[in-house]
C-alpha cells in the first residue's frame, strides 16, 4: 500500500500526461479558416522530459525524471453552418510515461490515452485581409489506462470541458501573428489513491501569441509563448494550494509537400510555480488535408 505522504507526488502526476492539462495549443496559422468538405488526417508524435519539481516557486529536494512519449492521431472534416466555416475533429494519444531518477520505484504505465473531440466555429472570416476569428469548443473523455493504485497513468479518470477563441492576422511583410485564449474546466476523479478519494481541479487559463514568418509558398517558421493560470486541486474538499502559474514557449519548422506537411517543433518550460517542470519537448507532425 502506497503511504500517505505519496499523494502530493500522485496528484502531480495525474496533471503531468494529459495534451489537455496546461493548454490548447494551436499551431502557427491553424486559426486559417479550412474548405468546406476537406478531411484531415494529423499524425503527431510528441517526446519530452521533466525534471526538478517545484513547490510554491521553490525547487524540491531529489532529482526526478519523468519521460513520456506518446503518438497522437486525429482525424477530422470541415463543413458549413449558417455559411460559416466550421470544423469537427476527434484526436486520441498512445503513448507511455517512464518515472526515472529519484521517482524510479514508482510504476510507470503505457497504453491509450484520454479522447478529445473539436468543434470549431468562425464567425469572422476575411480571406482578402487573410484575417481570421475562430471559436472552439472541446471535451475529453476518460478513454485512457488508469489504475487508482498507480501514480502515473496515461488517463485522468475524469472529464474535461474547454472554449477557446483565437485571432489571426498579417503583422508585416510575410509575418502572421496570431493570439489565443482558453480556459479549461475538470470533472471530478472520484477514485483517487488507494482509498478512491475525490480528486476536485478549479478551471485552467491559458493565454497564448504566436508569430509566424512565412518564408515561401512551401516552408514557413514560427515561435509561441503560453502563459497558464489557475487549476488549484483539492483532495475531498480540502484544498492543495498548488495553483499553476506557468510560462513556457514552442518552435515550430513547417514545410508544405504534395503527400503533406512536416512540422517539426521544439519547446520547454520557462518558469513554474507548482509541479515537475519540463525540460524538453519534441514533436514530430505529419499533417494531411484532402
Amino acid at each position: 500500500m502506497k503511504p500517505l505522504h505519496q499523494l502530493p507526488w500522485m496528484v502531480l502526476a495525474l496533471l503531468i500526461y494529459s495534451n489537455q492539462v496546461f493548454a490548447i495549443d494551436l499551431q502557427p496559422g491553424e486559426i486559417r479558416a479550412p474548405k468546406p468538405d476537406s478531411n484531415l488526417l494529423m499524425l503527431s508524435y510528441q517526446q519530452s522530459e521533466r525534471g526538478d519539481r517545484y513547490l510554491d516557486g521553490n525547487k524540491q529536494m531529489g532529482d526526478p525524471e519523468i519521460q513520456i512519449s506518446q503518438l497522437q492521431v486525429r482525424v477530422g472534416r470541415s463543413f458549413e453552418v449558417a455559411e460559416h466555416p466550421a470544423f469537427l475533429y476527434v484526436q486520441t494519444p498512445i503513448g507511455y510515461i517512464h518515472p526515472e531518477g529519484s521517482l524510479s520505484k514508482q510504476e510507470g504505465d503505457s497504453g491509450v490515452g484520454d479522447t478529445t473531440f473539436l468543434l470549431a466555429f468562425w464567425p469572422y472570416v476575411n480571406h482578402e485581409a487573410k484575417t481570421y476569428f475562430a471559436t472552439g469548443v472541446y471535451l475529453t473523455i476518460p478513454t485512457g489506462s488508469y489504475d487508482c493504485e498507480r501514480t502515473f497513468n496515461t488517463g485522468q479518470n475524469r472529464y474535461n470541458a474547454a472554449l477557446q477563441a483565437a485571432y489571426q492576422a498579417p503583422l508585416i511583410g510575410d509575418f502572421n501573428w496570431t493570439a489565443a485564449f482558453d480556459t479549461v474546466w475538470f470533472g471530478d476523479n472520484d477514485a483517487f489513491g488507494l482509498q478512491r478519494k475525490t480528486l476536485s481541479q478549479k478551471p485552467l487559463h491559458t493565454s497564448q501569441v504566436g508569430l509566424q514568418y512565412i518564408l515561401n509558398p512551401r516552408y514557413s517558421v514560427g515561435a509561441t509563448y503560453f502563459y497558464t493560470a489557475g487549476g488549484e486541486t483539492s483532495i475531498d474538499g480540502v484544498r492543495r494550494d498548488d495553483i499553476t502559474q506557468l510560462q513556457r514557449y514552442q518552435m515550430t519548422a513547417a514545410a508544405n509537400f504534395s503527400f503533406g506537411r512536416i512540422t517539426l517543433q521544439y519547446g520547454a518550460d520557462l518558469k513554474t510555480k507548482s509541479g515537475f517542470i519540463e525540460d524538453s519537448r519534441y514533436i514530430l507532425r505529419y499533417t494531411k488535408v484532402f
